[in-house]
């Protein structure tokens, strides 16, 4: 069951190997499980030169231009595992380059967990790390999801579906109340985040998502999105 909310093509979300040679998005494709429209799509590709020679650059779009890059290390056992530009500030990672006045957007907890989440079908936005969420009740609370930023979501209904750890689903419930949004509650406790599932179970993970959002829209009196 594939998850399609609006009426734009998309690419199937098994891992196609037709990375051309100079971008090697094949490889990160069957890594990841996303496939490798969404990464290219989403602008990513390896670094060439400095520091971060061969590290994976994802692109933070905007309307008219990119607020800066985040680089991810390419071997998973090595520290740092990302990096952004320095000096740069933090940015919520839009890759459709999402507005005002969309329906339904799903939050999660970093850049691969909002493909995988887009490669599935819906409309996603991601934080990277928890410790950026705000917290509703508590507006000294140190936070770099700037408040303003509510502001875009006011008409949208906003689910969270952060990592299943205790971190993650806090942080999660935190941002849904600011956004006056729900966090997604239905884990296959198998995965500990977005990513893992769809790489190990994409059918199991749009299942579970499409009877989430069945009671989503029947809470919403919603009757169909997409």
């Amino acid at each position: 069951m594939k998850l399609v909310t609006d009426d734009r093509p998309r690419e199937t979300n098994q891992p196609s190997q037709t990375g051309t040679e100079d971008d090697g998005l094949g490889g990160l494709a069957a890594e990841r499980g996303i496939s490798v429209g969404v990464l290219r799509a989403a602008g990513i590709r390896p670094h060439i030169g400095g520091r971060h020679d061969g590290w994976w650059q994802l692109p933070y779009p905007h309307r008219t231009g990119l607020h800066k890059y985040r680089y991810r290390n390419p071997d998973p056992e090595s520290r740092p595992k990302y990096v952004d530009d320095p000096g740069a500030d933090f940015h919520l990672y839009n890759p459709q380059l999402l507005g005002p006045g969309e329906d339904e957007i799903w939050f999660a907890e970093g850049e691969f967990d909002t493909l995988a989440l887009i490669d599935q079908g819906l409309k996603a936005i991601g934080i990277h790390g928890v410790s950026n969420v705000p917290d509703p009740e508590d507006e000294e609370a140190p936070s770099r999801f700037r408040r303003t930023w509510q502001l875009l979501f006011q008409d949208t209904v906003v689910v969270t579906m952060f990592d299943n750890d205790d971190a993650g689903r806090q942080a999660g419930r935190r941002l849904a109340r600011g956004l006056d949004g729900e966090a997604f509650d239905d884990w296959d406790n198998t995965y500990g985040d977005v990513n893992e599932w769809h790489l190990a179970d994409p059918e199991g993970l749009a299942e579970r998502i499409g009877r989430y959002r069945d009671r989503l829209h029947s809470r919403r009196g919603v009757e169909s999105w997409g």
